[in-house]
């Protein structure tokens, strides 16, 4: 009975263990559930409150690249209407001088071209080897071209003729005073047919100009002395024209010419685009040996008899003098005119073509004028540099120190000074500025 009790009563106690650890366990798990409850809102937050960092973080930036770059744009944007304000403002105060010098530029191009026309309607009457189209030229090769471009070259011509047939040589006509050509010359062909070929573009139009194409007349001997044996040979002086030169003549075969002559004291080509036209001047030591040059027209250099007369150039000092042009006055080396009040620019002409700001700001400066600006005059068809331009001082006194320097040598060449705006008639070939 004792043992049933006792049994019963360890049975109890064991099932009453067995039930406190599992309340235990399921305590534990609750709470270890409240636990991981509890953490996980507190992980979701955390997480989300990164995220949300994270997001202002990249939309803080974009906003400082946003305003960088519209900040570069403004900056840009301002920089371009400044720089476009103040080109407009240079334009504004450029615009009057610029159109001053437009009109002056296209007026003298309307007188240049209406005095190249009288050149090129006379010229085939004034030349002895001129000859009418209508005139007989059976038998000769040798066609007389005018009216021509300035910029036409013999490699042009030849295209311009090739239907006509072989061009043996081509001679261009040029001022004697300046070299510079004359819209003219003279083609020696292989053959008459082909000369009376190229007589049919007679009236052909090249750049806007009507060519005239004749047939001349045979060569004559030169006439000794005078300008393509016109027998007149012109004022003495110290330097001499020669033309018709033979292209591969040198300076040693030239000057062994004179050696009977006198001393030569200075070899001038003459060239156009830096090709040499057959031409030069030279220069003698006195009017004695200059004379006995000219006497020597005719004679044969290299191969072709040269034509010869005086230069139309001064013997030195600033006043005018006559040439072999019929009494046409010479530019001086100084102005004619009086000084206007307050001038500060000058005239500055027959200048080396390889002449530069520093060379002419030198040349001045020797004699204590300090060059404050200079303008190069360009020619508007062609853009080559003329030779002449515009020289400006801060005083006038020192437009009076370079007036001085008038018929000085800059590179070879007797420069010419006239004050600015005060070209008076007949002191500059006739013309008033």
């Amino acid at each position: 009975m004792g043992k049933t009790d006792s049994e019963k009563k360890e049975k109890k106690e064991k099932k009453k263990e067995e039930a406190m650890k599992a309340e235990k366990e399921i305590k534990k798990e609750k709470k270890a559930k409240d636990v991981k409850a509890a953490e996980e809102p507190k992980k979701e937050k955390k997480e989300k409150k990164e995220k949300k960092a994270e997001k202002e973080e990249k939309e803080a930036e974009k906003a400082v690249d946003k305003k960088a770059k519209k900040e570069k744009v403004e900056e840009e944007k301002g920089s371009g209407k400044k720089e476009k304000k103040k080109k407009r403002e240079e334009e504004e105060v450029e615009a009057p001088a610029k159109k001053a010098k437009a009109d002056k530029e296209e007026e003298k191009k309307e007188k240049k071209k209406k005095k190249e026309k009288a050149e090129a309607e006379a010229e085939p009457a004034a030349k002895p080897e001129e000859k009418s189209a209508a005139t007989d030229g059976e038998g000769n090769n040798r066609v007389y071209v005018g009216n021509l471009p300035f910029s036409m070259t013999e490699d042009w011509m030849k295209e311009i003729m090739a239907a006509a047939g072989e061009i043996e040589s081509i001679d261009w006509l040029t001022h004697a005073d300046s070299g510079k050509f004359k819209g003219s010359g003279f083609i020696t062909f292989k053959s008459a047919a082909a000369a009376a070929a190229a007589v049919k573009q007679n009236g052909a139009d090249c750049e806007g100009r009507p060519m005239k194409v004749e047939i001349a007349t045979p060569r004559k001997a030169p006439v000794p002395g005078g300008l393509a044996g016109s027998g007149d040979p012109g004022v003495p002086c110290e330097s001499v024209f020669v033309g018709n030169l033979a292209w591969s003549v040198t300076e040693e075969v030239l000057t062994a010419a004179f050696a009977e002559c006198g001393t030569i004291t200075r070899v001038k080509w003459i060239e156009r685009d830096g090709v040499f036209k057959g031409n030069a001047f030279l220069d003698f030591d006195s009017v004695e040996a200059a004379t006995k040059a000219v006497a020597l027209a005719g004679t044969e250099v290299a191969g072709r008899p040269i034509r010869i007369n005086f230069s139309k150039g001064k013997s030195g000092g600033g006043t005018a003098e006559k040439g072999a042009s019929g009494g046409r006055t010479e530019r001086p080396y100084k102005p004619a005119g009086a000084k206007p009040e307050g001038c500060v620019e000058i005239f500055v002409g027959n200048l080396p073509w390889g002449v530069t700001e520093e060379k002419l700001a030198a040349f001045f400066g020797a004699a204590g004028a300090k060059v404050t600006s200079t303008r190069w005059l360009n020619d508007k068809e062609t853009g080559e540099f003329k030779g002449i331009g515009f020289v400006g001082f801060d005083d006038t006194a020192d437009v009076d120190k370079a007036v001085a320097l008038g018929g000085e040598q800059l590179e070879g060449r007797p420069i010419r000074i006239d004050y600015a705006g005060q070209k008076k008639e007949g002191a500059w070939g006739g013309k008033k500025w």
